[in-house]
């Protein structure tokens, strides 16, 4: 750990036994957006930044998480019933430790700091790092055994229970088992995992628009929902499947016109569709360095992302205008769940500074806003070897 993760938290927690830590990456989606939900393929990257966990046993069964990034601390006993007035962070806290602690022979009390260096609310995974961090240093400090994918599957429900938010399984999948140098093809029905190398001449740089959008969750909710109504309707036309990863593109022509005036059910359904395609075709594209597939292949998933799934905004349509524009790029689209966040670009990696200039300055001319390059590298998870608490 941090010489300074260390300080602040005798600063905050006082003299005592040496607290363990762990670092969590966030992860990129490359390609593959709002697919995880429909049973569909996915190809995120673990990448460097963090939410940093810091913790140590108490004597007594209360827990203490302190928050730098939101200024507060939570406290709770574990004998008591989580509260029903909780809500935000603390909330997600608190649930997401009782759900690691369920059934644990004996649960102690814990002393627990979190502290980032990854935006949150960007598209980049910081809700499910934050809930991975806590659920290792609880296991970790409760002599719990986890299993990968039993784990990931215990953070998504604490996700969907404790944020309210029905999210599929790349993130958590992305953020445990990725690994260095690689992007993760996930297939979210069987959950297999391939480890495809990304082009060692290729740069990854993230755009924060600085812009979250209030909409973001109730929107997300929604196209969850009409993805899930367009599966009922396709099903009473006689057509069996049970998530939009049955649909092949031989379908759409006579879905369309199953759909009739629910067009938006179908124009979700072709944005499906389509992008799993997309993620199949990048597999490829990555693996023989490129550059024009891959860049057509994100210039249509972003128009996808903003047509037929409408989760696009202003802002991220304009850093990704500004991303093509700028001088050594050779993809660019908006990643994540939409409406604000970040965008993800592959760069020529000798015109990497020349291309967040220029895009920043182009981004800042079309919006008058201030966004923020963050270049980063593919990581491996936290549970393969190089994730050990230290």
């Amino acid at each position: 750990m941090s010489a300074v993760s260390l300080d602040r938290f005798r600063e905050i927690f006082g003299q005592g036994k040496e607290p363990v830590s762990i670092s969590v990456p966030g992860r990129v989606n490359l390609i593959g957006e709002h697919t995880d939900y429909n049973d569909g393929f996915v190809l995120p990257a673990a990448v460097n930044r963090y939410i940093h966990v810091t913790g140590r046993a108490r004597m007594d069964r209360c827990v203490a998480v302190h928050s730098i990034a939101f200024g507060e601390q939570h406290q709770f006993c574990l004998e008591n019933e989580i509260s029903p007035l909780l809500s935000g962070w603390k909330y997600f806290a608190e649930g997401v430790i009782r759900t690691v602690l369920t059934g644990a022979d004996k649960q102690v009390g814990m002393d627990l700091l979190v502290d980032n260096d990854l935006p949150v609310g960007g598209g980049l995974s910081s809700s499910a790092a934050f809930a991975a961090g806590l659920g290792m240093i609880t296991a970790g400090l409760n002599r719990i055994e986890l299993q990968p994918l039993e784990f990931a599957g215990l953070l998504q429900k604490a996700e969907h229970k404790y944020v309210g938010v029905e999210c599929g399984i790349m993130d958590q999948l992305s953020i445990l088992l990725s690994r260095r140098g690689s992007a993760s093809l996930i297939d979210c029905r069987s959950l297999q995992i391939d480890h495809i190398p990304i082009p060692a001449d290729w740069s990854l740089v993230i755009m924060d628009t600085g812009v979250r959008h209030n909409l973001a969750f109730s929107e997300y909710s929604d196209r969850r929902l009409q993805c899930a109504r367009a599966v009922e309707l396709y099903r009473q036309s006689g057509k069996e499947l049970t998530s939009l990863r049955d649909v092949s593109a031989g379908d759409l022509d006579r879905l369309e016109k199953i759909a009739g005036s629910n067009s938006v059910f179908f124009h979700r359904c072709r944005h499906v569709v389509s992008e799993n395609l997309r993620v199949t075709e990048a597999v490829q594209a990555l693996r023989t360095s490129d550059e024009k597939q891959i860049g057509q292949l994100f210039r249509e998933s972003h128009r996808s992302l903003g047509n037929d799934f409408e989760v696009t905004c202003h802002e991220l349509d304009r850093m990704v205008e500004a991303a093509w524009h700028a001088p050594g790029c050779i993809a660019a689209r908006m990643t994540g769940g939409g409406f604000g966040g970040c965008t993800v670009n592959f760069v020529k990696k000798d015109t990497t500074e020349q291309f967040i200039k220029a895009t920043l300055s182009g981004y800042s001319k079309k919006t008058g806003r201030t966004g923020t390059a963050i270049q980063v590298s593919s990581i491996s998870g936290i549970m393969s070897c190089e994730g050990r608490l230290q």
